[in-house]
């Protein structure tokens, strides 16, 4: 969305916000679309038992809410908060959908909810599997996918800052089960984390999957 947000910049209001500020509660009308300019948001929403349940991340040159924003939903459907320090730009939606919709950025604007739809499909097949391991290993390939960058042949850096309670809320498993398998994988070389970031090595997980139909997938 770079052409986009190149054209929208000098209409937007740019902010700066801190790791953990709620942008939109669940329920909330929101004033304004966001185009994430630099950092991470987090998207999820609350069980019955206060228990926090993550759908998804949206990163650098992702707009939100999609709902909202294309008239779909009066309000939000999760709650929005930054998962690290960012910057955001809020702009009127009308003006958003202005340039989404120009001829000179329709091939932007389709590519990017292209990819969105084919990462959320990769989030929906690891959610569906029946095994721990394998619940983590094709959300490890989703992260991989959707937000990893190659930093050598074959070795993807996942930059989120994702815990084992993140990991665990993001699959649907308990921490202790999610850090469990996470070890295995890491003595296994699969995969490798810090508190800062994540690097999993794409060969060893689609062995480990023995999975071939996403090989060819560029997110």
């Amino acid at each position: 969305m770079h052409e986009v947000i190149s054209a929208i910049s000098s209409q937007a209001t740019l902010r700066t916000y801190k790791k953990g500020s709620i942008l939109l509660y669940q329920g909330e009308a929101p004033r304004m679309a966001y185009v994430i300019k630099s950092g991470d948001v987090k998207v999820y929403t609350i069980n019955d038992a206060g228990e926090e349940q993550i759908a998804t991340f949206h990163g650098a040159g992702d707009v939100f809410p999609t709902p909202w924003l294309f008239g779909n939903a009066q309000t939000t459907m999760y709650y929005y908060e930054t998962f690290s320090n960012a910057e955001l730009l809020t702009v009127p939606r009308e003006l958003l959908l202005e340039h989404l919709y120009k001829p000179e950025h329709i091939r932007e604007t389709t590519d990017y909810y292209v990819k969105n739809y084919t990462g959320m499909l990769m989030r929906v097949t690891a959610l569906e599997q029946a095994r721990a391991r394998e619940k983590i290993m094709f959300t490890l390939y989703y992260l991989l996918h959707r937000y990893g960058r190659q930093i050598k042949v074959g070795i993807y850096e996942v930059d989120l800052p994702l815990t084992h309670s993140a990991m665990a809320s993001l699959v649907g498993l308990t921490r202790e089960t999610t850090t469990t398998e996470l070890n295995k994988l890491k003595k296994e070389k699969v995969v490798s984390y810090d508190r800062k970031t994540m690097t999993i090595d794409k060969a060893r997980l689609e062995r480990s999957l023995g999975e071939d139909s996403f090989k060819d997938v560029s997110l």
